[in-house]
């Protein structure tokens, strides 16, 4: 499971909750390239999925809309189950259809000219929270770019 949680608001993209999680087994490899996280990170981290799950729960209802990029890993995570989502690796297939999907940096790149997930520091989930919101905006003024004809 991804240690970090950063959910973000429709409203301006701003992350309205950023919680670092202690995971129920051991950290065995922290990844920390691609995770962000590293031992130090979660040293004095006593937050657990449940208080997470909590805390999530009480800021969305089961008519919340979740964006985000291949949803399904992050909410079988989280355990949580929601059936209102939009998820930029479905909107935006692969060209050899699934079970492959397309990465939410190539996407960034190619449509919001957006270079994102390069930082040395590791990965960065609020990025990726705010880059897959500007990839559904982006996509609903392209569609509705057909509208006005």
């Amino acid at each position: 499971m991804n240690s970090r949680a950063s959910p973000s608001s429709t409203v301006g993209g701003d992350v309205v909750y950023e919680q670092l999680v202690k995971p129920e087994n051991p950290i065995l490899d922290y990844n920390t390239r691609f995770s962000g996280i590293s031992e130090s990170d979660m040293e004095d981290v006593k937050i657990g999925i449940r208080d997470v799950q909590a805390a999530l729960l009480a800021r969305f209802s089961d008519k919340t809309i979740l964006i985000g990029h291949s949803l399904e890993s992050d909410l079988h995570a989280l355990k949580i189950i929601h059936n209102t989502v939009v998820d930029t690796a479905v909107v935006f297939p692969h060209k050899m259809g699934p079970p492959f999907k397309r990465a939410l940096r190539n996407l960034a790149a190619e449509y919001l000219k957006k270079i994102i997930q390069d930082d040395v520091s590791g990965h960065d989930s609020a990025e990726d929270a705010v880059s897959a919101l500007h990839l559904m905006q982006w996509k609903v003024k392209d569609d509705l770019k057909g509208f006005t004809k």
